[in-house]
C-alpha cells in the first residue's frame, strides 16, 4: 500500500471515532476531606448514688450497732422463681466472701462475739449485727465484702439451696402448725399477689433457680440505690465516711421495682383448710388487706384498737381475756393492724419488715381439735362485737395509758432503736415513730376511734386459714352451721357458759364452695 493510502485510511478511521462518541466530561476539581476528629464513644458514668445513713450516736456505749436495710424482698421475686430473693440474701450471708470461705468468715466473726444477721421480708431486707466499739472497723471488713464482695458458687448455693427447702417441706409444713397456719393465709389472702408465697419460696420456684439467676438478682436488686445505712452507739470517728466510699463499689442505680397489684378483696367469708393428718391441734389465723400504713390518719386509732384487742403476748387484749383467761383454750390469741413479727422469743416487734401495703389479722394459737369449730365461732363472734360496739372512754383512757408506757420497751436497745429510725424513714415520716404515735393517742376521742373501727375493720368480709386434721369433716360442719358444743377439762362459771351457748349456734354464713381444701404436702408446692 502506497503512503498516500495509508494516510487516507487512517484520516478516515479517525472521523469514524470522532463521529460515534461522546467527548469526555471534564474533570472535576479534587476537594480534600475534612480531618477526622476522634469521639470518645464510651458513656459517662452514672453520678454516683447518695446512699441515705441514719446515725444514732451514743458515745458511753461500749458497742457499734449495724443495719444494712434494702428495699428489696420476696415481692420482687418472678412468678417462675419464687423464694429467688431470700436464697441471693442468704448465700450473701452464709456463702462466704471472695477472700473468706463461709467456715473461715464464721471463724473470723469467732473471737469479737459477733455474727451477721439477716432477715428477708417482703419489701426490705436487713443485714445486721453489733460489736464492741473497739472491733468495729474489723467487724465492718467482713460485713462490706458480705454485701459487696459474696463469693456467690455453686457448692455454696448447693448448701443454702438445701437449708431452704428443709426450711420450707419439713419444718413449715411439718413442724410449725402456727407459723404455716399464718403462711396459709397470707396464701389464701393474696394468692397470685407478690405478697401470697412465703418468702423461703416454692417447691418449683426453688428447683428453677440456677446461680446465674442469683448473681442477676443480686445485681439488679441489692444495689446502693436501694441502700439505707444505719449506725448506732460508740461510732469511730471515720466509719462513716468509710462506708460511704465501700458501697460505691455496689451495683449502681437499680431500675425502679414495679408497683403492687391492688390486694384482693374477700368475697364474704372465704376459707382455706390445709389438711394435716394426725394433728392434734388447730391453728387458726383470720385477716383481710386493711388500707392504712403508718403517717395515715387513721394509724394511731387503729393501733390504740390493736392493744385494746389482741396486744401481742399480753393479757390486756380483748381476745386473750376470753378465749384464754377465760376458758382456757389455748396459749395466745392476738391481733395485728400491720404485718408483725416477733424479735426472738422476746415479746418486741422485729424492725425493718416495712411493707407497701399492710393487712388486719388475728391469730389463734393452736387450740384442741374437739373446740376449734367453736374457737372460729368465738373468735369472728369478739371481732363481730368490736365493730359494733366500738369502743367506751373508760378503755380509750385505759389502752392509751397502757401503750404509752408499755411501748417504751420495744426500742431498749441500740439494735431496736436504729431498726425503727429506719423504719421512719421507709414510711416517709420526719419525727421519731413513738413520739408521733404518742401525740397522735392524744388527740384521740372515742368518736375518731368508732369512726376509724367503722371504716376500716369488718366482720363479714374475711379471709381464713386453719391448719387442721379431717379437714372434710370441718368444711361439711362449717357450710352447714353444725352446732359446735364447747368441751372443758373443768367447770366454768354461769356467765361464761351461758355465752357459750349463744356462740355454738352463731351462723357463720360460710357456703361450701367458699372452703378450699389443701393437702398439707401439698401447699406451696
Amino acid at each position: 500500500m502506497t503512503r498516500f493510502n495509508i494516510a487516507a485510511a487512517f484520516l478516515a478511521f479517525s472521523f469514524v471515532i470522532s463521529g460515534c462518541c461522546e467527548p469526555l466530561p471534564p474533570k472535576k476539581p479534587t476537594v480534600p476531606k475534612p480531618p477526622v476528629v476522634e469521639v470518645d464513644t464510651e458513656p459517662e458514668p452514672p453520678p454516683p448514688v447518695d446512699i441515705p445513713f441514719v446515725i444514732l450516736p451514743a458515745d458511753k456505749s461500749g458497742s457499734v450497732s449495724f443495719r444494712f436495710v434494702f428495699d428489696t424482698g420476696s415481692s420482687e421475686d418472678p412468678a417462675t422463681m419464687r423464694g429467688i430473693a431470700n436464697l441471693t440474701a442468704t448465700l450473701m450471708a452464709q456463702g462466704g466472701t471472695t477472700d473468706l470461705t463461709y467456715p473461715e468468715l464464721t471463724q473470723a466473726l469467732f473471737p469479737m462475739a459477733a455474727e451477721i444477721g439477716l432477715h428477708v421480708g417482703r419489701d426490705q431486707t436487713v443485714f445486721y449485727g453489733r460489736v464492741h466499739a473497739d472491733m468495729a472497723q474489723r467487724y465492718y471488713s467482713l460485713m462490706r465484702d458480705v454485701l459487696v464482695n459474696p463469693r456467690l458458687d455453686q457448692k455454696g448455693l448447693n448448701r443454702v439451696m438445701d437449708k431452704t427447702k428443709t426450711a420450707l417441706t419439713l419444718s413449715l409444713r411439718g413442724n410449725d402448725d402456727e407459723e404455716l397456719g399464718k403462711a396459709a393465709l397470707a396464701l389464701k389472702m393474696y394468692g397470685d399477689h407478690p405478697y401470697g408465697p412465703p418468702t423461703l419460696g416454692t417447691e418449683a420456684g426453688l428447683s428453677a433457680i440456677t446461680l446465674d439467676d442469683v448473681r442477676v438478682h443480686r445485681a439488679t436488686t441489692f444495689c446502693a440505690s436501694r441502700l439505707t445505712v444505719g449506725l448506732c452507739g460508740n461510732i469511730p470517728e471515720d466509719l462513716e465516711e468509710r462506708i460511704r466510699e465501700d458501697m460505691k463499689d455496689l451495683p449502681g442505680d437499680c431500675e425502679e421495682r414495679a408497683q403492687l397489684p391492688e390486694s384482693p378483696e374477700p368475697n364474704g367469708r372465704e376459707v382455706l383448710l390445709v389438711d394435716k393428718p394426725g394433728a392434734e391441734s388447730t391453728a387458726i389465723s383470720i385477716g383481710f388487706p386493711l388500707h392504712i400504713r403508718r403517717g395515715d390518719q387513721d394509724y394511731a386509732a387503729l393501733k390504740l384498737v390493736e392493744a385494746y384487742f389482741g396486744q401481742h403476748r399480753t393479757f390486756s387484749g380483748k381476745l386473750q381475756e376470753a378465749l384464754r383467761v377465760q376458758r382456757g383454750f389455748n396459749y395466745g390469741n392476738y391481733a395485728y393492724v400491720e404485718h408483725f413479727e416477733q424479735e426472738g422469743w422476746s415479746r418486741v416487734p422485729k424492725t425493718n419488715l416495712g411493707r407497701r401495703q399492710q393487712h388486719f389479722s388475728i391469730w389463734i394459737r393452736p387450740v384442741g381439735d374437739q373446740n376449734k369449730h367453736f374457737v372460729l365461732r368465738m373468735a369472728i363472734s369478739e371481732l363481730d362485737a368490736l365493730v359494733q360496739n366500738g369502743i367506751t372512754q373508760e378503755v380509750l383512757d385505759r389502752t392509751r395509758t397502757f401503750m404509752k408506757r408499755y411501748y417504751l420497751t420495744f426500742a431498749q436497745t441500740e439494735q431496736q432503736r436504729l431498726g425503727f429510725a429506719i423504719d421512719d424513714r421507709f414510711y416517709g415520716q420526719d419525727s421519731e415513730y413513738f413520739e408521733t404515735l404518742f401525740a397522735a393517742l392524744d388527740k384521740l376521742t372515742v368518736e375518731i376511734v368508732n369512726t376509724a373501727i367503722k371504716k376500716h375493720l369488718t366482720s363479714e368480709k374475711l379471709f381464713i386459714a386453719m391448719v387442721t386434721k379431717d379437714a372434710e369433716k370441718l368444711a361439711d360442719a362449717i357450710a352447714a352451721d353444725t352446732p359446735s358444743p364447747v368441751t372443758y377439762e373443768s367447770a366454768k362459771p354461769k356467765e361464761v357458759t351461758e355465752h357459750d351457748n349463744e356462740i355454738q349456734s352463731i351462723g357463720l354464713s360460710i357456703p361450701r364452695d367458699s372452703i378450699t381444701i389443701i393437702p398439707v404436702n401439698k401447699i406451696f408446692e
